[in-house]
């Protein structure tokens, strides 16, 4: 039998047990000794159940204790009519509240589907170590959003893909997501990806945080805010450059002088011997023609 059904018995053992007080002159009404220990054994049971369902904590194992320490039944100290009624409907209470998780339980399962940002997904950003970038905000946000789209929070769905496309620009050396959809030198599907990222998602964010209050309102479901396809090829764009960007340099550096510029060739040539062009050379190694008073090297992660 299952913890509801057990229950239902106990209760129906202790709506039993009513009818069955004494009524004496003398010692007023009490149960008989037998009744007396099987109140007890209900008792026991029942706040077993409930702690076992609802914690050891739960109000209705407190209350059903309160309710049997605090009623007496006349000289013999049993416990009273009052007290038997008073425990009933606390297990009764307790029953319903059983239910009433399980049934919310049942429902949260049958809703429940993919992640909107895949655990394995997830999994890698929580694994970059990157030295160029911390990704715990970026992290926060894709777990974030994961709860709201779980709890049908459909306009913080909404607001928190934008938020992490805002956040992100910097990775791809950035200023605003409209550059990295616009300019950044990708496969030809993730550039589409971007795009539709940067509109679609973009104008629905917008409608959804800045619209005023109307006589009429729809508001958005899954399939409005459903961008779980594109925000993962941005994610795994972004897993991509974090795992280069563990490497200390990329010598694709560009070396200015005032207004000339020299190609990443140029650089990787230049910088063959592990000095800046403006250094002095190692030891056994021919000196260079100076370019200029002054060279800027800027380096940028991979």
């Amino acid at each position: 039998m299952t913890t509801d059904k057990d229950l239902a018995q106990v209760i129906q053992e202790m709506q039993a047990l009513e009818v069955r007080f004494i009524d004496s002159r003398t010692l007023g009404l009490h149960l008989s000794t037998d009744d007396e220990a099987e109140f007890k054994r209900l008792v026991v049971e029942a706040k077993a159940m409930l702690s076992s369902e609802l914690g050891p904590l739960n109000e209705f194992s407190f209350n059903l204790l309160h309710a049997i320490n605090s009623g007496s039944g006349g000289y013999l100290g049993g416990p009273s009519l009052a007290a038997v009624k008073s425990a009933r409907a606390i297990v009764e209470g307790g029953l319903n509240q059983i239910r009433r998780k399980s049934a919310h339980s049942g429902s949260a399962t049958k809703i429940a589907g993919p992640a909107y940002v895949d655990t394995s997904r997830l999994s890698e950003l929580r694994s970059q170590t990157s030295s160029s970038w911390d990704v715990s905000r970026l992290v926060r946000l894709a777990e974030e959003l994961n709860v709201a789209d779980a709890n049908r929070c459909y306009m913080s769905v909404a607001m928190l893909v934008r938020a992490i496309t805002d956040h992100v620009p910097p990775v791809f050396s950035c200023k605003t997501f409209a550059e990295v959809a616009n300019n950044y030198q990708g496969a030809k599907s993730f550039k589409g990806s971007m795009s539709k990222l940067n509109s679609s998602l973009r104008h629905i964010a917008d409608a959804h945080l800045h619209v005023q209050i109307r006589r009429n309102e729809v508001l958005p479901n899954q399939t409005q805010v459903d961008f779980r396809a594109d925000l993962d090829a941005l994610l795994a764009e972004i897993v991509r450059l974090l795992k280069g960007a563990n490497y200390p340099f990329n010598l694709k550096g560009v070396i200015r002088k005032a207004d000339n510029r020299l190609d990443a060739r140029s650089c990787a040539s230049l910088n063959a011997t592990g000095h800046r062009p403006d250094a002095s050379p190692a030891p056994n190694q021919p000196r260079q023609r100076r370019l200029g008073k002054r060279h800027i090297l800027r380096l940028t992660p991979t």
